[in-house]
């Protein structure tokens, strides 16, 4: 699918979301795995995450006030948090969260060699 198809497809506002629903997918398959134990640690794990997403949430704030970059309405959703589209705060929760399941689940078959 090249970028003009792309654009003629009604839903392409859904695009940005459907990146972070792929990227969440192992998360959301892999979560309740009791060989991991991300889902015994999921408030440190998500309070960690918070911590680390707020300054970059920030300086994605203020950039994208500052007209360094935008974001297109046209592979959006019109719902925006603190003036950024929703995927993109998705983005700052799910990459994090996604990557310490990796990083667990690489753990988990390491040791058991």
């Amino acid at each position: 699918m090249n970028l003009r198809s792309l654009r003629a497809f009604p839903m392409a506002q859904f695009t940005y979301l459907l990146l972070m629903l792929l990227v969440a997918a192992p998360f959301l398959w892999k979560f309740r795995d009791r060989n991991l134990s991300l889902h015994r640690q999921l408030s440190p794990a998500l309070l960690a995450t918070l911590f680390v997403a707020l300054p970059f949430l920030i300086w994605d704030v203020i950039v994208t006030e500052a007209g360094h970059w935008s974001f297109s309405g046209q592979y959006t959703m019109a719902i925006r948090i603190i003036n950024l589209p929703v995927e993109e705060v998705l983005f700052f929760l799910v990459v994090p969260m996604t990557s310490i399941l990796v990083w667990e689940t690489v753990g988990y078959f390491l040791r058991e060699r």
